[in-house]
C-alpha cells in the first residue's frame, strides 16, 4: 500500500479534502490545490489570486488634482475658482465641482464571520472560508471639519467655567463675592476666554476680515465684530478700570465684564 497523502483544505471553501479521494484538483504557480467538488475548482480557476491570498492591483480611482479642480460656492454658484479657499462673498469653504464627496473601496469580509474585514483577499481565520469582496464608500477626509471640531471642544471645556462663574456672580453676587474676590474672578475670565476667542475663533476673525475687504458683508463680518467687542471692551475693563468713570462701576466695586458673551 502506498503513502496515503495527508488531508489538505479546500482552498474555496474551506473544508477538509483529502487527496487521494479528491477527484477535483488544479495546478496554479507551481503548487496542486485538492477541492471537495468540482464546482469548488471551477470557482479556483476562474480566480486562482482570489484563493491564495496573492494581492491583486487594484486601479487607483481617478482624483483631479487641486490645482485642475475648480471650485465652487454652493449658496453663490457664480464663484468659480481653481484649487480649495472660501467663497469672498460668504465666506463658505468652496467645495469641488464634478468630484464625488465619496470614493468606492474595496474590502473583504467572511459571508459567515462579517465581522472579519481586511483590505486585501485571504481566509477567515475563524472558519477557513475564503474572503469575499465587496464594494463600500468611503467619505473623503475633511480636514476642515476635524480642525473646527477641536476647536468647539476645547473652546467649550474652557467656557463652561467662564459661563458659571459669570452667570453665578450674576444671580448671587454676595455668595461668589465671598468665595472669591471679584477683581480675581474677572481675571480667572480673562484667562479662560482668551484661548477661546483667539485661537478658538481664529477662522471666523479671519473670514470676517476678508468680508471687509472684499466689501461683502456676511455672518462672518456680524460673528467677527461682536465677539471682537466684548472681549476687547472687557480685556480694558478688567486690566485698566480705572480709566472708566465712577458710574459704571458696579455695587462690588468692579466694572462689569463680558468674556461670557465673547
Amino acid at each position: 500500500m502506498g503513502d496515503q497523502q495527508k488531508a489538505v483544505r479546500d482552498p474555496v471553501c474551506g473544508m477538509t479534502v483529502e487527496p487521494d479521494a479528491s477527484t477535483a484538483h488544479a495546478e496554479h504557480a507551481g503548487m496542486k490545490y485538492y477541492f471537495c467538488s468540482q464546482r469548488c475548482c471551477d470557482k479556483f480557476v476562474a480566480e486562482p489570486s482570489r484563493y491564495t491570498g496573492a494581492k491583486q492591483a487594484e486601479p487607483e480611482p481617478a482624483m483631479a488634482s487641486d490645482a485642475k479642480t475648480v471650485y465652487t460656492c454652493p449658496m453663490h454658484p457664480e464663484v468659480k475658482q481653481p484649487g480649495p479657499g472660501v467663497c469672498p462673498k460668504c465666506g463658505m469653504s468652496l467645495e469641488p465641482m464634478g468630484v464625488p464627496s465619496v470614493a468606492p473601496k474595496t474590502e473583504y469580509t467572511c459571508p459567515m464571520h462579517p465581522e472579519v474585514v481586511q483590505d486585501h483577499p485571504g481566509n477567515c481565520p475563524k472558519c477557513g472560508m475564503a474572503l469575499e469582496p465587496r464594494t463600500v464608500a468611503v467619505e473623503e477626509d475633511d480636514a476642515e471639519l476635524r480642525d473646527m471640531t477641536r476647536r468647539f471642544w476645547v473652546g467649550a471645556v474652557l467656557s463652561m467655567p467662564v459661563l458659571f462663574s459669570a452667570m453665578g456672580a450674576e444671580f448671587w453676587p454676595d455668595l461668589f463675592a465671598g468665595f472669591i474676590d471679584p477683581r480675581n474672578r474677572q481675571w480667572l475670565e480673562m484667562l479662560l476666554a482668551s484661548p477661546v476667542v483667539l485661537w478658538g475663533g481664529w477662522p471666523f476673525f479671519v473670514r470676517g476680515w476678508q468680508s471687509l475687504v472684499t466689501r461683502n458683508l456676511n455672518m462672518f463680518t456680524l460673528i467677527g465684530l461682536g465677539v471682537a467687542v466684548a472681549w476687547s471692551y472687557s480685556m480694558v475693563a478688567a486690566l485698566v478700570p480705572g480709566i472708566f468713570p465712577l458710574s459704571v462701576f458696579n455695587e462690588m466695586g468692579v466694572v462689569p465684564v463680558y468674556f461670557e458673551a465673547a
